[in-house]
């Protein structure tokens, strides 16, 4: 027998699910359109043209698809999976944004969205190359679409629509709340937002990574045409400035991502190499590696396979980190990984597709690419194909590792993941660093074709000694003393002193500006990382005299009483204060220098905070003084919490227990016995009346303590007095009368200690890092801007020259 259940809101689902069917019908028609233009020459305009309109019809079907879900969210209506999952009604209106991709199904479809939005641009951009690029394009598509769409076939599941409602979640299925008509009326709230998320940083960061992702299919689709058209080299052209574009887009999500971990989370640092950020940053690298070999292409007219290998792997890699970090396969390896979708063959099977059959076509057409005449070691071009080599073998290596689950689960073998990520990663990533920094600067002063070696050598000793220079000064200064970090410093310094020497050589020759400027942001990133986390310096040891227990944390952590101040590195700080706002306690921190304590002058304070939640759990959210050359990076390790709510004298209830005449409460090492119990009340009337408790107290350590507690109504007023036993610092407080019985309620109040326990960290020179990812952004930004506002021209003049 159906139900008919009462209040929900079933239409906007119903239409959310219309329009993601409908998009996804519209994209395999244009799918169709553009592969049959290519039969026939005189059917090709029109065809394309109907491809160009039924792609725009799955476009503007998905944008209500988006709507609709964000009108779900926003109303709250709970009664769909994906809202009761993800957000709650206590959010702000900012977190609400964050709700659409918290989960899978809303961050496949922003990613689809931006994708789409890519597709928009590229109907006018791609000119000629339409009727082949957009096919494989519209194939990418297809793969976000299908993960929408929510069928299942036996075990085999395609996709998870956003737009399912709770009732109808497989896990749901007999659950006795569902079998009620009015069960909305027993959702009042949702599950909510992971409290991590909610950060200013995680509106903006993933889909700056989906848009990243997004990009790198266009380059990925202009090579598998270019093979399908037999066109090997027109195709680097018009591909370059994607590939620029997916560099700066992922690029800018990833460091976002590390901002926001650098912000919100409480390891103490911006990357810690988990197996999510691994495998953001694999697709990045090989699109760099990619981007190099297409300038060597292009300028060469070699080196394709090469090239279109990288090319095919900067989207394949983007697609196997879609794997990882949805499939459940990475399990508790990463923080970051959702749990396990069902979906992981789905994913698997589009892996296999992206991966072999571009693959195969290279193989088969490799024979028609121009051979190379030879390799001369003095050439830039030489330099720039090792540089790409190392930057891929990096790759390789960070997959290699953060693909161990999926080893294991493929051979059946128990290899363990590493258990310090940061110093395993490290530790194999520095030789790929020093080798890419040192051809960064060693590059620059060779040309295409061959390079004479004296003059070359010339430039290269006299930047040498310059960078050897900074170098010792900046290794002494900030107490820089290994070896392999020397090392690095010198190669960084050096690539970013010729890298600044060639921008100010060609200002005028904007041409090579924007590369330089790339290759000097990168080098001043590593540089900042060098010196942030090589000389890291705890300043919160723990003088306070109450022991944390393990020694670590004694090293590391220092506990503050609430107004006690306590030496810090240079400065005496004070917990002074809390305030609440929402959900989220902030703690106020003040910081003097040890030169100002007579003044009590403050220096600056930081506000860490814990934003609470009962569901998730809490979660201690960083606070960060940001100097010139320093960052002093501080977070709660642990805040005392009183159990209830406090009275205006500070005391916090701990227990409310029920007594009757005789009876006994055990707290503290000590019986608590209700010996009397009066109630007098003159003539019968409510509005004045007396209940005295009488109590005897038994304990271990001060003997027999008596205490009177009192509740009085006079005249319509109350007035309260608690029993005070002072040597266990505990109020006992009328509560109330026990709704099912006789016995009175009783409150247990007890003053705690108002501290917490701080963690405080100096990253030196935090802002190199941040200085180097401008400029490197900078000159990425410019490169794309230049090579854009080149194809303008040549097509503007290819349109004059037909006209005439």
């Amino acid at each position: 027998m159906d139900i008919q259940y009462i209040g929900e809101h079933l239409l906007p689902g119903i239409l959310g699910k219309t329009f993601i069917w409908t998009s996804f019908f519209m994209l395999l028609v244009s799918g169709f359109f553009y592969v049959t233009s290519l039969r026939k020459k005189e059917q090709l305009k029109s065809k394309v043209r109907l491809g160009d309109t039924f792609f725009l019809l799955h476009f503007a079907t998905l944008i209500a698809a988006v709507v609709t879900l964000y009108y779900l969210i926003f109303n709250h209506y709970f009664e769909y999976s994906y809202v009761w999952q993800y957000s709650a009604t206590d959010l702000p209106t900012k977190f609400l944004l964050s709700c659409f991709w918290a989960g899978q199904e809303g961050s496949f479809l922003i990613w689809a969205l931006l994708q789409g939005s890519l597709g928009f641009i590229l109907l006018g951009r791609a000119k000629d190359w339409k009727p082949w690029v957009m096919p494989i394009f519209l194939f990418g598509q297809f793969f976000l679409m299908s993960m929408l769409l929510g069928l299942e076939f036996s075990s085999f599941k395609i996709g998870s629509s956003p737009f399912t409602l709770l009732r109808e979640m497989p896990q749901n299925a007999g659950e006795e709340i569902f079998r009620q008509p009015n069960y909305i009326s027993m959702i009042t709230e949702g599950n909510g937002l992971n409290p991590l998320l909610e950060n200013i940083w995680m509106i903006i960061h993933p889909p700056s990574l989906f848009l990243g992702y997004a990009v790198a299919l266009i380059p990925f689709s202009y090579a598998v045409a270019s093979i399908f058209r037999k066109e090997y080299h027109s195709w680097l052209k018009p591909a370059m400035p994607w590939t620029l574009a997916a560099i700066l887009t992922l690029g800018i999500g990833i460091i976002l991502g590390g901002r926001w971990a650098y912000e919100s989370l409480t390891f103490g640092g911006f990357w810690a190499w988990d197996p999510v950020e691994n495998a953001s940053l694999v697709p990045w690298l090989f699109l760099v590696a990619s981007l190099h070999l297409m300038i060597i292409a292009y300028k060469r007219m070699h080196s394709y396979a090469t090239t279109y290998m990288f090319s095919f792997l900067g989207w394949v890699f983007v697609v196997y980190a879609t794997y990882l970090t949805r499939s459940g396969v990475l399990g508790e390896t990463s923080v970051h990984a959702f749990g396990d979708s069902g979906m992981a063959l789905h994913m698997l099977v589009f892996n296999g597709i992206f991966l072999i059959i571009p693959f195969v076509f290279l193989l088969i057409h490799k024979k028609a690419f121009a051979a190379k005449d030879g390799d001369e070691v003095m050439s830039r071009e030489f330099w720039m194909l090792i540089g790409s080599v190392v930057v891929a073998l990096s790759a390789f290596q960070v997959t290699i590792t953060t693909s161990i689950p999926v080893i294991n689960k493929v051979l059946g073998t128990t290899i363990a993941p590493p258990l310090d990520n940061v110093n395993f990663y490290n530790t194999w990533q520095l030789p790929f660093a020093l080798l890419v920094v040192l051809l960064i600067g060693i590059s620059q002063f060779m040309y295409y074709g061959t390079t004479e070696i004296k003059p070359f050598l010339k430039k290269l000793g006299f930047n040498s000694l310059i960078a050897l220079f900074v170098t010792a000064i900046v290794a002494f200064g900030d107490g820089i003393v290994r070896i392999d970090h020397i090392l690095l410093l010198f190669f960084v310094v050096l690539a970013a002193v010729i890298s600044i020497g060639f921008i100010i050589q060609y200002i005028k020759k904007t041409s090579n500006i924007g590369a330089s400027m790339t290759h000097a942001g990168f080098a001043i990133f590593i540089l900042g990382v060098l010196l942030a986390f090589s000389n890291t310096l705890i300043i919160s040891k723990n003088t306070s005299g109450m022991d944390l227990g393990e020694a670590k944390d004694n090293e590391e952590n220092l506990v503050l009483m609430k107004g006690v101040s306590q030496p810090m590195g240079d400065y005496m700080v004070t917990y002074s204060s809390k305030e609440d706002k929402g959900r989220e306690s902030f703690y106020k921190v003040d910081f003097v220098n040890k030169n100002d304590i007579e003044s009590g002058k403050i220096a600056f304070s930081v506000y860490p905070s814990v934003n609470h939640n009962s569901r998730m759990g809490n979660v201690f959210n960083p606070d960060t003084k940001h100097f010139f050359n320093k960052d002093i990076y501080t977070f709660i390790s642990f805040a005392q919490e009183a159990s209830g709510p406090a009275d205006s004298t500070g005391f916090s209830q701990v227990a409310v227990e029920k007594m009757n005449l005789r009876d006994t409460i055990v707290h503290s090492r000590s019986f608590i016995i209700l010996d009397s119990l009066i109630v007098d009340m003159k003539d019968d009337d409510v509005n004045n009346a007396k209940l005295t408790a009488r109590f005897r107290i038994l304990s271990m350590s001060a003997g027999i303590i008596e205490a009177e507690m009192k509740y009085l109504i006079e005249n319509g007023v109350l007035k309260q007095e608690d029993a005070f036993i002072e040597p266990m610092g505990l109020k006992v407080r009328f509560e109330g009368v026990s709704p099912d019985s006789q016995e009175i309620m009783v409150g247990l109040y007890e003053k705690q200690e108002d501290f917490i326990v701080l963690k405080a960290v100096v990253f030196p020179y935090m802002n190199v890092l941040w200085l180097g990812t401008i400029i490197m952004f900078t000159g990425l930004t410019y490169s794309i801007m230049r090579r854009v506002k080149a194809k303008s021209k040549t097509e503007s003049t290819a349109a004059v020259s037909r006209e005439k």
